[in-house]
């Protein structure tokens, strides 16, 4: 039988309860089920909030995002210089 703890051997898969490997949180670094991640991108985020830390937005959120109509402003009206008074020295 061959020896598989030297140091070139991978380390073994952790699993979790349901027998799933457990995956490590990209952002956390915490082990995790698939399965039991709140996460749209179960396979790289633990839970919502991380995927939120990490990108700024989730993926629930972007699929439900409307494009806002863009305000039309109107063009800058430049208003004739004032004739000013000369300044008087007493």
């Amino acid at each position: 039988m061959a020896d598989t703890s030297g140091p070139d051997s991978l380390p073994a898969p952790v699993f979790g309860p349901d027998s799933e490997e457990m995956l490590r949180c990209t952002r956390c670094e915490l082990r995790y089920v698939p399965s039991k991640s709140t996460s749209s991108l179960r396979l790289t985020y633990c839970s919502f909030l991380c995927e939120l830390g990490d990108l700024g937005f989730s993926i629930a959120g972007l699929e439900h995002m409307e494009p806002q109509p863009k305000a039309i402003e109107p063009p800058a009206v430049e208003l004739e210089p004032q004739p000013t008074e000369p300044a008087t020295v007493d």
